[in-house]
């Protein structure tokens, strides 16, 4: 079974759960049935980018979010089983929240996010 595959279905598995979705759940949203997003999950398919966005878009996280990290492939390597972070997790909360909000408003919280970025350096 290729790694990175098995990774991907695991942070997929990982970040819906963390979301509180089911797996029918989760294929209404992107538009699979249930079964192939278990598949992802199990990694017994290979699935397209495509297939990833509409995932991803499911989930309000960005495509780059499914991907395991390099950390992650070199921890497994090692046969510790990847997990995902607490700050991945309020990071994905956050986006959550983010993906609901105008422009106008996330250009508020942007500059409150720079401000207090430059505050801490």
């Amino acid at each position: 079974m290729n790694t990175f595959i098995r990774l991907l279905g695991d942070r997929v598995r990982k970040l819906r759960k963390a979301q509180g979705l089911s797996q029918e759940k989760l294929g209404e949203k992107a538009g699979f049935d249930y079964r192939y997003i278990g598949f992802i999950e199990q990694a017994r398919v290979n699935p397209t980018i495509k297939t990833l966005e509409k995932v991803a878009n499911a989930l309000n996280v960005y495509l780059c979010d499914l991907c395991p990290s390099q950390e992650d492939l070199n921890k497994n390597k090692k046969g510790v089983p990847a997990q995902i972070t607490e700050r991945e997790k309020i990071l994905s909360k956050i986006m959550r929240h983010l993906n609901k909000i105008d422009n106008n408003k996330l250009k508020n919280i942007e500059r409150i996010i720079k401000i207090t970025v430059e505050n801490d350096n």
